[in-house]
């Protein structure tokens, strides 16, 4: 989009021009170009960006209706910081040329300049697919994309950034910029948990004098990451005497992962040392305060720790970790009417609390708050459930509540859970319908093997129990009577356990379910023929609507199947590679493409896909349209497009572009 090659012999060579033809318009614009190109992107700063304008001011005084010449002197007073001025230019330009790559790149830096990221990244992709081989756009959109994650959070904006850096090193960027492109992909291969590729990044960047400290910081985080406490111990401590030799003082924040590490480390006496020493630098360092506090409670200092907590938090409200530890630590400590407390305080005053967006919002902090508080009191037991009953009545927001009511009642069943599997494990002594029905009210709780060793109930077992239960039988017809009686109990346990088994879904469920079908008697096979209907068996459904017939009940056993079926799951289309897999919209087979997204009713391509990214405006999909591949309508996605008489969902779409960008990330990061 910009030269950049001998910019300086070209800039000393194009003035000699104009100083001998000073209105030869072709050689200013290309003058100005080389300006803004040097200003921009080699270092040349403020100066070179106010010889940018100057050229780019004159073209535009000569001819008003230069667009280049307008985008050249916006994009120079965007990085001048004089954005009143740019916008004039870049408004100009949108009139004369909407369309400019060079201009939806000028515009994206604009935006980014005045923190208007979203707008930014709308201007820097329309830049992209304008000059898909332009480094300089996939440069900045990905630093925007970053930008923007670390705004607002989402793993997909990273994954998009990694993807545009990578894009941007492929293209052969300046030089100049090659340190800072690695440094930047570097970090967000860390954040992704790329740390193999992140290590093998820094360690080349540790090359570099520049950006030699730096690096050995990073790999710290990296070895830190990975859990090799040790390893960033070396590379912070060495990052910390390059500062040192440099005439700088030490980093409180690589001073408090040291203390992270060794306390991992279990050396305890080291983490506090460097902790303080972390503290005296910066004595509000969030993640040295909590380190120290979780010295203080492996130390046993309980009472310190937890007053380090409650200050720390007393400054900074929304600082999670410590509130986790906090909570952890009364837990531990057997103060479990100290967290019964606290969710009252939490869910009396949420009502009270402003409604603002943002993370750090206050509301989003005290649901966050209440999250930890029910973790720990899961981890209590069933103890809590009044408390969090009670917390119930302290809030009207319905969003609130729900997750109260689903705590508590995640409470009730974990004791009933606990009870129930108890027995489970001697199902001869217990089994009864009852204790079933509570096995299957609680069904998720119990794992599964215990609820698969409750089936196991035996003619001895039975006849046990009929003595057990029903007393001594005066003669042997009454004593018959009673072996039949809890033998029918028997099996109505068994019964009730299969469906209790069904609601896992699992493969373990639907094999024993298999197994149990083949020779037992017809009134357990409908037990069994019903806990397969739970796991979607359409056969074991079939079976079920004849029994019913036979019997007159069809409309009783409809509205139950309508209950326990469970819904047809909306998947994800899932991707194909290679093949004889042909796309609905183009025709393309799997060998021709680099894949195929399979869906419900079509198969699409990743070059109509691209078609699709590219044309957005152009292939909008109607009103009454659903997505070919996962059925979502106009009301379940942002947008519906149609290409070549296929409907794809905005969802779809990413799915694919993220595949594909992931792929091109993967392909160069393990050759480059």
């Amino acid at each position: 989009m910009y030269p950049h090659a001998k910019l300086e012999w070209t800039q000393a060579r194009l003035e000699e021009r104009l100083d001998v033809a000073g209105d030869d318009a072709e050689a200013r614009l290309e003058l100005a170009r080389v300006c803004l190109s040097r200003a921009l992107y080699h270092g040349g700063g403020e100066a070179l960006a106010a010889q940018a304008l100057q050229h780019a001011r004159k073209l535009v005084h000569d001819d008003p209706d230069n667009a280049e010449g307008h985008v050249i002197a916006g994009a120079a007073l965007v990085a001048g910081d004089r954005p009143d001025a740019a916008k004039k230019f870049l408004d100009e330009a949108v009139r004369l040329a909407p369309e400019r790559p060079d201009l939806h790149l000028a515009l994206g830096a604009f935006h980014r300049s005045q923190r208007d990221l979203h707008l930014a990244i709308k201007h820097l992709e329309n830049a992209c697919r304008g000059a898909p081989q332009s480094w300089e756009a996939h440069l900045l959109l990905g630093r925007a994309l970053a930008e923007r994650a670390r705004q607002i959070g989402g793993q997909r904006l990273i994954e998009r950034a990694q993807f545009h850096q990578v894009q941007a090193l492929s293209l052969d960027p300046s030089p100049d910029l090659l340190p800072a492109l690695m440094r930047d992909l570097g970090l967000l291969c860390l954040q992704t948990g790329r740390y193999a590729d992140a290590e093998k990044l820094f360690i080349r960047l540790r090359q570099n004098p520049r950006f030699s400290g730096a690096a050995r910081k990073y790999l710290g985080q990296v070895a830190f990451a990975l859990g090799k406490y040790k390893g960033a111990i070396q590379h912070d401590r060495q990052y910390l005497e390059g500062l040192v030799a440099g005439g700088q003082g030490e980093e409180p924040g690589v001073l408090a992962q040291i203390g992270m590490s060794y306390l991992h480390l279990g050396e305890l006496d080291r983490a506090r040392e460097f902790c303080n020493r972390a503290l005296v630098l910066d004595p509000d360092l969030l993640v040295a305060r909590h380190a120290l506090g979780c010295v203080m409670v492996e130390e046993g200092q309980i009472t310190e720790a937890i007053k380090l907590f409650r200050d720390t938090l007393q400054d900074h409200p929304e600082d999670l970790p410590s509130y986790v530890e906090l909570a952890r630590t009364r837990r531990r400590a057997g103060d479990s009417v100290w967290l019964q407390k606290a969710l009252s305080v939490e869910t009396g005053e949420y009502d009270k609390l402003p409604v603002t967006g943002g993370a750090a919002a206050p509301r989003a902090v005290a649901r966050k708050r209440i999250t930890v508080l029910l973790d720990e009191l899961r981890a209590v037991g069933p103890s809590s459930v009044g408390a969090v009953l009670q917390s119930l009545e302290l809030t009207e927001d319905e969003g609130l509540r729900f997750a109260l009511w689903e705590a508590a009642c995640s409470l009730a069943a974990g004791h009933v859970a606990d009870e129930v599997g108890s027995r489970l494990r001697e199902p001869g002594k217990y089994f009864s319908v009852n204790l079933a029905r509570n096995a299957l009210a609680a069904a998720a709780y119990i794992p599964e093997p215990a609820l698969t060793a409750g089936l196991h109930v035996t003619v001895e077992d039975v006849t046990r129990a009929a003595v057990d239960r029903r007393g001594n039988a005066h003669d042997l017809s009454a004593h018959r009577r009673a072996v039949e009686s809890e033998r029918e109990v028997a099996r109505a346990w068994q019964a009730v356990l299969l469906l209790a088994i069904a609601t896992r879904r699992s493969r373990g469920a639907r094999q024993l379910l298999q197994g149990w079908g083949q020779g037992v008697d017809p009134e357990l096979g409908v037990a069994v023929n019903a806990a397969q209907a739970m796991c979607g068996e359409p056969d074991a459904i079939k079976g079920l609507h004849r029994r019913a017939q036979e019997k007159g009940a069809t409309m009783m056993v409809d509205r139950l199947l309508a209950r326990i079926t469970p819904p047809p799951q909306r998947g994800d289309p899932q991707a194909v590679a290679g093949g004889d897999t042909r796309c609905s919209a183009c025709g393309r087979v799997g060998g021709e493409v680099t894949h195929l997204m399979t869906g419900t009713r079509a198969v699409l391509c990743d070059v109509c896909i691209g078609e699709v990214v590219q044309n957005r405006r152009t292939l909008l999909a109607p009103d009454d349209a659903a997505c070919h591949l996962c059925g979502r309508t106009h009301f379940e996605a942002r947008s519906l497009w149609r290409i070549h008489g296929v409907d794809v969902c905005a969802h779809c779409v990413d799915l694919s572009v993220g595949l594909r960008e992931r792929e091109a990330v993967d392909k160069f990061l393990a050759t480059w």
